[in-house]
């Protein structure tokens, strides 16, 4: 007996180890990036007197259970709230029994929601139940445009538009897939507003300074008894906070920064800058934007600031007749340490490559860490394959170069700039620590230049056509149409592009975002689906551009 019992465990425990290793999935292989799927919802979507209770939502996989935080959103907002309760691959939502009579109750499950591998669902997903005898049917949808993700915010209206309503949580939120796309099922018939936003604002009510946003061209839709509105497009755009001056850095006694909240425009004037140091003596420093950084200054004091608290004072920020920014103010600390640092260029940070423009460029940008006060006849030489030329260099700003050999780059040609330390002279601490510093340049195969023309016909717009190209930094080139309904753009740079129409209905000639409060439409617009391929020496003909439904 004793002789069987040890044969029976060990026959146990070597299927207890088989069957622990047989539930365990194999290693390798591609990784899951399947989403999720609800296969089912019981009661049925769509189901008509419904009572409230439990509603089970099955998914095709198990769901990670921390991401059902806001991942359900139920409208009509229920008080108390509707509990939720993770079973595996189940969502269980316990709804109370006394509920609105004939009223259409809509489950949102955004994209919050995730398997336990952090897939996300593909889509924002919607099921519905009526207390009554039928079931709205009506939908909304359309597409928002952009290089984020995005949801689109939707309320119905009881008396009328209010654009305070965008301040509002939203009666229903619909998140976009990667391509935009929104849609809204099991509405009633009536009048709605929507607003497209940030993924991350999906939910919460309208903060414009913090928030990416975008209107429609309309302030409100009306929609008829299970009817579809299909087609509405906008583009989220975050709004221009008002001007401030952030903060200011002195790196020097004599130099420093000074930063605002957005790019400056070329035409920004800054009147009334002064510097008023520790023994109160004032001084006026020289500014020079920064040409790699918009939103900053350099500011350079005609003397050395006492050591200690320093205040630097700006009375107006102009752009053209209007002020932007009055009587700002900012602390500084001028350091009683002496600069005595090597200065260093520090843009380019490895070998450049340019291709040559039309007009003989790009120009290549050289910044240095430090203002350069002065430099001495010979400082800087270039060397294009074996020929060695002095070269006089254009000064973007004291601390900024812009390099362009005479008569601009020539094809297949490796060229040095090289910078010579002793001809340096810093504002403060040393020279270029390598006596001849050397910047690198191959100048490759030129630019080639084309063209791209069609034929729009669309009633009762004013069309702006935009080709922008798909570059990190694109490139923007407008057109109008000519008496034949025709555009045409000319000497474009080779390479891919998306083309836009607009309705550019205040004739500015770019496109008008609108806003929110006070709420202004946006402009119609639209983004043909195919890529356009500008070929070198080429003017290409794309016919007839129709739009369709986006």
């Amino acid at each position: 007996m004793k002789k069987y019992s040890y044969i029976v465990a060990s026959l146990g425990t070597t299927w207890l180890i088989y069957s622990c290793a047989a539930v365990s999935s194999p290693g390798g292989g591609p990784k899951d990036e399947i989403p999720p799927i609800l296969i089912s919802a019981e009661p049925e979507d769509g189901s008509l007197h419904f009572a409230g209770g439990s509603v089970v939502l099955s998914f095709s996989e198990y769901i990670d259970e921390k991401s059902l935080k806001n991942a359900i959103i139920i409208s009509p907002r229920l008080e108390p709230l509707v509990e939720i309760k993770y079973d595996d691959d189940k969502i269980i939502l316990d709804f109370p029994k006394e509920l609105l009579s004939n009223q259409t109750y809509v489950i949102t499950i955004s994209r919050n929601l995730k398997d336990e591998r952090g897939v996300a669902l593909e889509q924002s997903i919607q099921v519905a139940y009526s207390t009554g005898n039928l079931i709205d049917k009506g939908k909304i949808s359309g597409r928002i445009h952009g290089e984020d993700s995005y949801a689109a915010h939707l309320w119905k209206l009881d008396k009328g538009f209010v654009d305070s309503i965008f301040f509002t949580e939203p009666l229903y939120v619909s998140e976009a897939d990667d391509n935009g796309n929104f849609n809204f099922k099991y509405l009633a018939p009536g009048d709605y507003v929507l607003l497209g936003i940030e993924r991350s604002a999906a939910g919460a009510s309208l903060v414009p300074q913090r928030m990416a946003y975008g209107v429609c061209q309309k302030n409100m839709y009306s929609l008829g008894r299970d009817n579809e509105l299909k087609g509405i497009i906008m583009r989220p755009k975050r709004e221009t906070p008002p001007l401030k001056m952030t903060h200011g850095e002195l790196l020097g006694q004599r130099w420093g920064w000074l930063n605002f909240n957005q790019a400056m425009k070329d035409d920004i004037i800054l009147d009334g800058l002064s510097i008023i140091d520790s023994e109160q003596t004032e001084h006026g420093p020289e500014i020079f934007k920064d040409e790699q950084n918009q939103e900053r200054f350099l500011f350079i004091s005609p003397d050395t600031l006492s050591t200690g608290k320093a205040e630097l004072i700006l009375n107006t920020v102009f752009s053209g007749e209007n002020s932007l920014l009055d009587d700002a103010k900012i602390n500084l600390r001028v350091s009683s340490k002496v600069d005595t640092s090597h200065i260093k260029w520090t843009k380019p940070e490895g070998i450049v490559t340019v291709k040559r423009q039309k007009d003989g460029g790009p120009v290549v940008p050289i910044v240095f860490s430090k203002p350069v006060i002065s430099t001495l006849d010979s400082a800087f030489f270039m060397v294009a394959d074996t020929d060695t030329v002095v070269t006089d260099i254009q000064w973007i700003n004291p601390m900024q170069i812009a390099f362009l050999p005479p008569g601009g780059w020539q094809e297949k040609t490796q060229y040095k700039l090289m910078i010579f330390s002793n001809k340096l002279i810093p504002l403060e601490g040393k020279m270029l620590k390598d006596s001849i510093s050397v910047v690198r340049i191959n100048s490759e195969k030129k630019l080639g230049y084309g063209g791209l023309s069609g034929t729009i016909k669309k009633d009762g717009i004013n069309p702006l056509l935009e080709l922008q190209s798909l570059k990190k930094e694109p490139e923007i080139f407008r057109s109008s149409l000519n008496s034949n309904l025709q555009f045409e753009f000319k000497n474009i740079p080779e390479g891919p592009y998306h083309l836009m129409i607009i309705d550019d209905r205040d004739r500015n000639g770019d496109y008008s975002y609108g806003s929110a409060y006070p709420f202004r439409p946006s402009e119609w617009f639209y983004i043909h689906p195919d890529t356009f391929d500008v070929r070198a020496n080429w003017d290409i003909d794309v016919g007839l551009i129709k739009m369709e439904e986006q």
